[in-house]
C-alpha cells in the first residue's frame, strides 16, 4: 500500500484564508484539487461520485477577514455541529470615525464625525464589553428570515429590521496597541471617507477570545457608540477555533494542490479532540456501525469519566483508534430517562477507497 493510500480521505483541512476570498472560494478549491489529485476516472467506472469528495465548512469568515478556516471533507461535512459551537480567538482593528452599513471597510459610508475621545474613554469603553453581553448582529449577516440570509435581502434593496439582540460572551478583549490622531500612512490604501473628518486615523488593535455567534463587525459598531462616533472593523484575522491554531494551517496559496491538501487532512478520529473518547471492543463497534443502538449500561462507563467532564457529547472509538460514531446526550450521561442520538461512521468500502487512490 502506498503512502498516499494510507492517507485518510475523510476529515477537516485547517487553512489559513487569504483576504478577499470568500470562505465558498476556498472549499471549492479544495474541492478542485482534490478532484484533480484523484486523476480520471479508472476505465469502465463513472467514479464521479468519488472524485468529487464532499466538502464544506465549519463557521464561515467574511471575504475582508483572514487567518484559520476549518474545511470539512468527505464523511467530515457530518461533524459540522461539532465544530460549530467552539469559542474564538481573534486580532481586530477597529477604526473610529466612520461608519458603513456592513459595519466593515468594505460597505458603503453611512456616516463621518470627529472623534472627541480619548484612550482612557476606550479603555472604558472595552472594559463595558467583556464578559456575557447583549450584542445585536449586523444586518449584513447570514442569519435567515423566512427561508433567505438577512444579507441577500439587503443587497436586494429591500428593506431588513434589525436581528433579535442576543447573548454571547467576551472572555478576553485586550489592547494591543493603537493609532489615535495620526496622518495614515504613504503604505496604507487610503480612502478619505473611512477616516475621521479631520482625515485623521484614529484606530485600535485588539485581541478578542470570544463565544461562536460573536460578531466583530457588531463590537466595532458599539465601541463607537460608547466613544459617541461611528466606527467599522477595518481589519480582522481569526486565529483560533476552539483547538485548532492557524499556526497549524495550510497556507491559502496551496489550497489548488490536492495532494498537499490530501497530506494535510486530520483524520476523522483526530478531528473531535476537545470531545472525550469512549473506546469499545471490535465487536461492539460492528455492532453500532450495523445500526444497533448501544446499551445503555455502555454510554456510562464504570470509571465515570464521561459524566464527569461535563461534555453533552462525546467520541466512541474502536480498538484501532478508528471513530465509530459521535454521542449527543441531552440529560446526565447514562442516567435513566437520558435520550442520546449517535452520528455513526461506517468503515469505508474499500473499492472506493482504492478508487479514488488511483
Amino acid at each position: 500500500m502506498t503512502a498516499q493510500q494510507t492517507q485518510p480521505r475523510d476529515g477537516i483541512l485547517l487553512v489559513d484564508k487569504a483576504t478577499g476570498m470568500s470562505s465558498f472560494a476556498v472549499v471549492d478549491a479544495i474541492r478542485q484539487g482534490l478532484r484533480d489529485a484523484a486523476g480520471p476516472a479508472p476505465a469502465g467506472r463513472r467514479g464521479r461520485r468519488d472524485r468529487w469528495p464532499k466538502c464544506g465548512h465549519a463557521g464561515t469568515l467574511d471575504p475582508m477577514a483572514t487567518g484559520l478556516l476549518i474545511v470539512l471533507v468527505g464523511r467530515g461535512v457530518r461533524l459540522s455541529r461539532f465544530l460549530m459551537g467552539l469559542d474564538k480567538d481573534y486580532q481586530a482593528v477597529v477604526r473610529f470615525g466612520a461608519g458603513t452599513d456592513t459595519h466593515d471597510r468594505e460597505g458603503q459610508v453611512t456616516a463621518q464625525a470627529a472623534v472627541g475621545a480619548d484612550l482612557n474613554d476606550l479603555r472604558a469603553a472595552l472594559a463595558l464589553w467583556r464578559g456575557e453581553v447583549t450584542q445585536v448582529p449586523p444586518i449584513y449577516s447570514a442569519i435567515k428570515r423566512q427561508g433567505r440570509t438577512l444579507y441577500s435581502l439587503a443587497r436586494a434593496g429591500q428593506t431588513v429590521a434589525e436581528p433579535e439582540p442576543r447573548s454571547v460572551r467576551i472572555d478576553r478583549l485586550e489592547l494591543l496597541q493603537t493609532r489615535w490622531g495620526v496622518a495614515p500612512t504613504a503604505a496604507e490604501p487610503f480612502v478619505a471617507e473611512l477616516t475621521a473628518t479631520d482625515g485623521l486615523v484614529y484606530e485600535a488593535s485588539l485581541e478578542v477570545s470570544c463565544s461562536s455567534g460573536t460578531y466583530l463587525r457588531s463590537l466595532a459598531r458599539d465601541l463607537g457608540r460608547e466613544l459617541g462616533c461611528p466606527a467599522h472593523l477595518h481589519a480582522l484575522r481569526r486565529s483560533r477555533i476552539g483547538p485548532f491554531a492557524v499556526t497549524e494551517a495550510l497556507p491559502a496559496d496551496r489550497l489548488d494542490a490536492g495532494t498537499t491538501a490530501r497530506a494535510a487532512l486530520i483524520s476523522l478520529a483526530q478531528t473531535l479532540p476537545h470531545l472525550p473518547v469512549l473506546k469499545i471492543s471490535s465487536r461492539q463497534a460492528q455492532q453500532i456501525r450495523n445500526g444497533i443502538q448501544p446499551a445503555r449500561e455502555m454510554l456510562a462507563p464504570g470509571d465515570g469519566a464521561i459524566a464527569e467532564s461535563g461534555q453533552r457529547c462525546f467520541q466512541i472509538h474502536d480498538t484501532d483508534g478508528g471513530l465509530v460514531a459521535v454521542v449527543e446526550v441531552d440529560g446526565a450521561v447514562g442516567a435513566v430517562g437520558a435520550e442520546h442520538r449517535l452520528v455513526v461512521f461506517p468503515l469505508p468500502d474499500p473499492s472506493e477507497e482504492r478508487n479514488q487512490c488511483e
